[in-house]
């Protein structure tokens, strides 16, 4: 074996002759005392470590790390595989394209670490795998593996490992035989950085004295073409992968996975994947058309590739045949996938083909737009995806038409990655498709719930037997500087869910959470932040105040049945004890439980939640005031979770939340109570069987508290008043067409402010361009008042609505006089054979129903149960839509009773349905002030 030092100093001394290394002196560092190494990750120990020799073991990449940094530098250490590698995930194992930098290239036991930042997020490491039997350089986060070269790896014995990076050059020697010279295409992350020896995967390495040596940058030559020579090997996890020379550009899929991973850029890290077949299936959720792939098969080389699979339907419904092409675009330096696939149906019954997905990208820490540029040169633009963390939805940007094409026209699909360095798009350069059905084909952009993926799908639609399908489209990078100007002149249609308005706030400080770390929703965070979420795949209810007027400036407001929930990961270690927490609080206009506080110890190991403590603020009005509570924490709780909610209406605001462990003898401060106040502010209590129970009380706001525990009221261009000393909404004209509603509720989100979003786009086209008409719905559109549930521009109710009841009960004529009266049900019990659902109301209606009623005749009062139950005012005018009224009721749309009694306009009335099951029909009543006036049983309506 060579003497590592010896060795370095002749090579120097070699190159410098030949002019390719230039210095004036090169000092020698042998690096002799290991023990002054640092171990990174910090908690992690070596086996065993002395002045010149250190054994090392770890599932993961684990390093020591060289005292000092070093820019241009030769590496070197004698090591020794006492144990090989036991774990194999690698890069492409998993949905991620590319992993975090920390991530374990399972199977390579040994390595060195160059250039790497503090946290040994970013750097080069070279690595040797006895499994593999190769030798690899991967520059981590953003190049992935760089190369990777056969190369003779032994176990149990001494071999050398030295490598040296100078400027952009890097060197990989084994034994003294180069195996890999590459000069890296991308601008360095760093010039200078630690150096380290390291372990992964499970193995058990021994380092002998490694040796660093300085040396001066490396004069690289005048960079040549790229000359591309493409081979197919069988490498990482047993799959086969295209090289490109000695880089591995393509994962493609086995007969058990469907996902490809590709790089679209030498030098650079996978920025996508793909599915070998059509993702008919749609993530299993449409199983009858899920499919059973084969292998594929690689054929070509050098300048081109080709790879061809098939699949078949596993009910022998239709079947898929798949060329792709694998080039390289030398004017642009990208790699080109170019694809071609067939579909054929077989004669059997008609199938309906759900969204076919024909791309799918995987981010993973970024967040993306995305933009389709139509054969007509329309450009539309939407972000897309947020970086590591879920929201709801599944979320369409844009469906463009395609005409039938021939040639490699079509359209073209670019998704814009933020926050990479040189390829920051991706082309989805054209798609052909001849249409199943008669009607033109169109394509969507998908994304999975939780917005990891994106894809490029068409849309669904039903085949006849023997249809056939042809699709065309290409994979590669676009230049960056083109698909800018493609941004800047695209229209945007911005994602509720990705509003840079709305904030993510983190949890990452202790002991006080200021609420002073967050992100606009449209920005991307990376790993390790603990944020506050409101629910897997959820936009988060709460929002960020800015100047506040307390605490640190910044506080959580958590406006009408909001909530946010954290981890607090930087709290630490804890400890059993007795300890409070503290808070400055303000309350504006709060109705129900008001704001609250939530405290979960848990154990981490076990995820047991060992304690809890939930502390109620209060309701109504208040300035900022400091609260507090204490809480015992047992042994064994290592984790501690805070949540924060507002489960009735108004805001609640929070900052300067404090954890405080109480020391031996400690005495709880005045304002601070001995446990948790566990008991919501007491408020008058909803008749048995209520499901809601409006009560128009804010006075101000998009919601209506429902007292009876359900769904608030959300409004929409009402006003509240109160007349007559009742609380009421009014219902008006909308003269001044004025488009009053919660941005970010169920209305404004899925109805009236996101008609992109393919899961309610059927919703928002029935509400499209009735955005200026006043109404109030419940419960995601299963109450409605003022309107017609599925169509608002029918039956305009005009005047105002007060309190109202939906009881899951009939009432009785009893009941509803004591309804009638204000006062409460409960002297008074429904008999067991008259339960059924009952609906009341204080209305005042107006001389005249809503000028563009398109249904004359009628205004809807109440709807429950979308339209299933209708509570109206039938006018009388000569138009039959002004005062006087009748009222009526009608059940499941077609059934209904009126009234002969009449209601006049500007007069207050309590107006009541009840219902109830008689022999399969139903048994309706009308009531007014509380006295009966009108009675039927429905003629269609059965159960």
């Amino acid at each position: 074996m060579l003497n590592p030092f010896f060795d370095v100093r002749q090579i120097a001394f070699a190159l410098a002759l030949v002019g390719i290394v230039t210095f004036e002196s090169i000092s020698t560092t042998t690096a002799s005392d290991l023990t002054r190494w640092q171990a990174f990750p910090a908690q992690w120990k070596p086996v065993a470590i002395s002045a010149k020799e250190a054994t090392l073991h770890n599932s993961g990449w684990a390093y020591l790390i060289a005292p000092g940094e070093h820019a241009n530098v030769d590496v070197s250490a004698t090591f020794t595989i006492n144990s090989a590698a036991t774990q194999f995930g690698f890069f492409g194992s998993s949905w991620s394209a590319w992993p975090d930098p920390t991530y374990g290239d399972g199977g390579f036991e040994a390595g060195l670490l160059l250039r790497a930042d503090e946290k040994c997020s970013q750097g080069y490491r070279v690595q040797v795998s006895h499994k593999y039997q190769h030798v690899a350089l991967v520059r981590f986060p953003d190049g992935g593996y760089l190369r990777s070269v056969p190369c003779k790896v032994v176990a149990n014995a001494p071999m050398e490992l030295r490598a040296s990076v100078s400027g952009n050059v890097l060197r990989v020697f084994v034994d003294g035989k180069e195996f890999i010279h590459y000069i890296d295409p991308i601008e360095p992350t760093s010039v200078a950085g630690h150096v380290g020896i390291g372990v992964s995967s499970a193995a058990t390495v021994t380092f002998v004295e490694p040796a660093i040596v300085p040396i001066k940058t490396e004069l690289t030559s005048i960079p040549q073409p790229h000359a591309e020579r493409f081979t197919a090997k069988t490498w990482l996890g047993g799959r086969t992968w295209v090289f490109d020379g000695d880089e591995p550009i393509l994962e493609l899929h086995s007969v058990d996975d469907p996902s490809c991973f590709a790089k679209l850029k030498p030098g650079y890290k996978p920025q996508l994947t793909f599915d070998s077949h059509w993702g008919l299936e749609n993530q299993g959720a449409f199983p009858e058309a899920a499919s059973k792939w084969t292998a594929p098969v690689a054929t070509g080389g050098g300048d081109s590739l080709q790879v061809t699979w098939s699949a078949r339907n596993v009910n022998d419904r239709f079947t898929t045949h798949s060329t792709m092409l694998v080039g390289f675009d030398a004017l642009e330096g990208r790699t080109l996938m170019t694809s071609k696939a067939n579909l054929r149906s077989f004669p059997a019954n008609r199938f309906i083909f759900a969204m076919a997905l024909i791309l799918n990208i995987t981010r993973r820490s970024i967040r993306s737009t995305g933009s389709i540029l139509s054969p007509a040169g329309e450009v539309v633009n939407s972000i897309i995806a947020p970086s590591r963390r879920p929201i709801q939805g599944r979320n369409m940007i844009w469906k463009p038409t395609l005409a039938s094409v021939s040639g490699m026209g079509g359209t073209t699909a670019i998704f814009k990655w933020h926050r990479l360095s040189s390829t920051r798009s991706i082309r989805l350069g054209t798609l052909e498709r001849w249409p199943m059905a008669k009607r033109k084909p169109s394509v969507v952009i998908r994304l999975c719930a939780a917005f990891y993926d994106t894809g490029v799908a068409f849309e669904s639609e039903t085949s006849t037997p023997g249809t056939k399908v042809r699709v065309k489209y290409r994979y590669t990078g676009y230049p960056a500087d083109e698909a800018e100007s493609l941004f800047e002149r695209s229209t945007i249609y911005v994602a509720p869910t990705l509003d840079p308005n709305h904030h993510y706030i983190f949890a990452d400080e202790w002991p006080t959470l200021t609420f002073s770390q967050f992100v606009p929703m449209s920005q991307t965070w990376q790993y390790g932040r603990s944020p506050f979420m409101t629910g897997h795949n959820q936009r988060p209810t709460y929002e960020l105040a800015k100047n506040c007027g307390a605490g640190s400036g910044y506080a959580m407001k958590l406006g009408p049945n909001s909530f946010g929930k954290a981890k607090l990961s930087k709290a630490g270690p804890l400890g059993k004890g007795r300890y409070i927490v503290t808070a400055l609080v303000k309350s504006i206009n709060t109705l129900g439980p008001g704001g609250r506080i939530e405290v979960e110890a848990t154990d981490a190991k076990s995820n047991k939640v060992l304690a809890t403590a939930k502390h109620y603020i209060g309701n109504g009005t208040f300035e900022w005031r400091r609260q507090g509570f204490a809480f015992d924490l047992p042994e064994d709780a290592t984790t501690l979770n805070v949540a924060f909610g507002n489960a009735g209406t108004g805001d609640f605001l929070i900052t300067n939340v404090s954890f405080h462990k109480l020391n031996a003898g400690e005495s709880l401060p005045p304002d601070v109570l001995d446990k948790a106040n566990d008991q919501p502010p007491a408020t008058p209590s909803s008749p048995l069987g209520a499901i809601a129970d409006f009560r128009m009380l804010e006075g101000s706001g998009y919601h209506v508290l429902n007292h009876a525990g359900g769904d608030h009221l959300e409004i929409v261009n009402l006003d509240w008043v109160v007349d007559e000393g009742r609380a009421a909404l009014r219902f008006a004209d909308n003269d001044k067409g004025r488009t009053a509603f919660h941005p970010a509720g169920y209305v404004g989100m899925h109805l009236f402010g996101n008609a992109q979003d393919f899961n309610y786009l059927a919703a928002y086209r029935s509400y499209e361009g009735r955005q200026t008409v006043p109404f109030a719905m419940g419960a995601n559109g299963g109450i409605v008042l003022g309107c017609e549930r599925y169509y608002l521009h029918g039956a305009f109710y005009r005047g105002l609505i007060g309190r109202t009841l939906i009881l899951n009960k009939t009432l009785t004529t009893d009941e509803v006089a004591l309804l009638a009266n204000d006062q409460p049900l409960t002297a008074v019990e429904s008999p067991t054979d008259w339960k059924g659902l009952s609906i009341a109301a204080w209305i005042k209606p107006g001389m005249q129903l809503g000028r563009d009623n398109k249904h004359p005749g009628g205004g809807d009062i109440v709807g429950y149960g979308n339209r299933r139950y209708i509570l109206k005012l039938l006018g009388t005018g000569s138009e039959n839509n002004s005062a006087p009224y009748r009222l009526a009721a009608r059940l499941n749309v077609n059934d209904g009773i009126q009234t002969q009694s009449l209601l006049h306009a500007d007069h207050w009335y309590h107006v009541a349905l009840t219902t109830a099951l008689e022999n399969g029909q139903r048994r309706m009543r009308l009531f007014i002030d509380g006295k009966p006036v009108a009675d039927g049983i429905t003629a269609k309506w059965s159960e």
